[in-house]
This record gives structure tokens, C-alpha cells and sequence, in this order.
């Protein structure tokens, strides 16, 4: 067997955290504390420049 036989096919997609946010000033303030807590999840030593960058994205 090769090396690619052997890796087992990556499950589908899960797109549980996908949210679609109107662009108003409610939810621009939801989507960055959104964004936030999931950086803080998935890699709590990137969390510190998080708002940073995610006041960035709007702009």
C-alpha cells in the first residue's frame, strides 16, 4: 500500500460556526466579541491582538 492509500478520506465539512451578520453597529459589536471568543478557544495564545485584528476586518 502507498502512503496515500493509506490516509483514510477527511469527513465533509461542519460549518457549526458559521454566522452571517447583518452590517449594522449591533451586530458588527456581536460578530467581533463572536470572533474573540472563538480565537480564545481554539488558540488562547493568539487572543491577546484578537480585537485588533478583528476591528481591522471591517475597514
Amino acid at each position: 500500500m502507498t502512503a496515500a492509500q493509506e490516509i483514510p478520506a477527511p469527513g465533509p465539512l461542519v460549518r457549526e460556526d458559521r454566522v452571517d451578520y447583518t452590517p449594522t453597529a449591533h451586530s458588527v459589536t456581536l460578530s467581533r466579541h463572536r470572533a474573540a471568543r472563538l480565537v480564545l478557544q481554539w488558540c488562547p495564545t493568539s487572543a491577546g491582538p484578537t480585537p485588533t485584528t478583528v476591528t481591522g476586518e471591517g475597514s
